[in-house]
């Protein structure tokens, strides 16, 4: 199955997620990994993570929505950054995003490796939290929240 058709549809998704022009209700997961992809294959890891935790969190404030979770962005964007790591280099970002996407389509997944009690903790969704079912090893410091978004987070790209 492709999810996306080509690296203009990719591409527009990633500005509408930039522009918050993206309803947070019509943005499922294969489009968070999406994002999650292409910032991974074009910026450095910390820049990467905080593209994607502040992007989260301003297209949710644009749209007055609440309920960033820490523990679950950056999980799914060590999936991404592992998922990428191990792909062949003359794959498409296209082709990455369309095997990411069905590789990875149920989202429920991220339960192997965490119980819905720690996952629904508060401490969860303020900061990164260790599996509590299966361990994710190896995930590199710069991964975690040490990069916080601020209170005075700009709004959304014009």
């Amino acid at each position: 199955m492709n999810y996306f058709k080509d690296e203009a549809e990719l591409g527009a998704l990633v500005r509408g997620f930039e522009m918050c022009t993206i309803h947070p209700a019509e943005f499922k997961h294969y489009q968070h990994l999406a994002v999650a992809l292409w910032y991974v294959a074009h910026f450095p890891d910390r820049e990467a993570s905080d593209k994607m935790r502040n992007g989260i969190q301003r297209l949710a404030a644009a749209h007055g929505k609440m309920g960033y979770h820490e523990t679950i962005t950056m999980f799914w964007l060590e999936i991404v950054r592992r998922f990428f790591a191990e792909a062949s280099p003359r794959k498409s970002i296209l082709n990455l995003a369309n095997r990411l996407a069905a590789k990875f389509a149920d989202k429920n997944v991220i339960y192997e490796y965490y119980s819905a009690e720690v996952l629904d903790s508060a401490n969860a969704k303020a900061d990164w939290v260790e599996p509590d079912l299966k361990p994710f090893e190896e995930i590199p410091e710069e991964f975690k929240s040490i990069t916080r978004t601020p209170a005075s987070q700009p709004a959304c790209v014009e």
